[in-house]
């Protein structure tokens, strides 16, 4: 991600490393410098603080005085009640979006799916990733209930985190994930509201399932390997353990 220089710097860094936080170029427990970050972004220490304080709202940087701040955990608690929590308020808003959405909303939920599609099959992604969040706040804007979606963007960013992580270490089987998804929309298309909804619980229950077995597996360290080019990685089995692949 490109740092740029925007109206409002706190915000504008706290995306920045909201970024390296999603993407575990931070990871899980490490140790955010502060005089580091303000050399890396050309800024002074005081709006990188304001952008850690922005952060720790969202429970992405855990604070501690005289200690600074580190990247927040991961525990199997921690991530069974983050998709609990933020679950309950998606099927909420999953319901809203089938009594409200309008034709327009329905048409660009749709085209946030096919883009998805696109992405799995050229084996992209980031581009998956980046369309799936677009379908989901496709779908949350449709719901029109301002302080439902207040509620749960102030979560998206910790369920982001993890989808990233599993999204990768599954990169070879994201279909299965798009089937779901193009299933919830056929029905949401359809008008057919009770068997979308459905479709949203069985896809959270699945995603909580492949979350906890991750953090089971364990998350000590997350390689290098997520980032290296796809050309090396196609050399890779999806069903190597984590050890072999060295995310552990």
């Amino acid at each position: 991600m490109t740092f740029m220089a925007a109206q409002s710097l706190p915000e504008q860094i706290a995306d920045h490393i909201r970024e390296k936080i999603i993407r575990f170029e931070l990871k899980p427990g490490e140790n955010i410098r502060e005089a580091q970050l303000a050399t890396e972004l050309q800024v002074s220490r005081s709006p990188v603080r304001e952008a850690l304080k922005l952060l720790e709202k969202q429970r992405l940087v855990e604070q501690t005085p005289r200690k600074g701040s580190k990247v927040t955990g991961l525990s199997k608690e921690y991530i069974a009640s983050l998709y609990n929590i933020t679950g309950a308020l998606i099927v909420l808003a999953a319901k809203q979006c089938a009594e409200k959405s309008a034709p327009e909303d329905l048409k660009k939920i749709n085209q946030t799916v096919v883009a998805a599609a696109d992405a799995v099959r050229r084996k992209d992604i980031h581009a998956y990733y980046t369309a799936f969040f677009d379908f989901s706040l496709s779908c949350l804007k449709a719901a029109r209930d301002p302080l439902l979606e207040e509620m749960i963007l102030d979560l998206l960013p910790s369920v982001r985190r993890m989808q990233y992580l599993t999204f990768t270490l599954r990169s070879e089987s994201l279909y299965e994930n798009l089937e779901i998804v193009k299933r919830g929309n056929a029905y949401l298309q359809k008008g057919d509201r009770e068997k979308a909804v459905e479709t949203v619980i069985e896809y959270i229950a699945k995603e909580k399932e492949v979350a906890l077995k991750t953090l089971e597996a364990g998350l000590q360290s997350i390689s290098k390997q997520m980032y290296e080019p796809a050309a090396d990685k196609q050399t890779e089995s999806a069903d190597q353990p984590l050890e072999q692949r060295g995310l552990l």
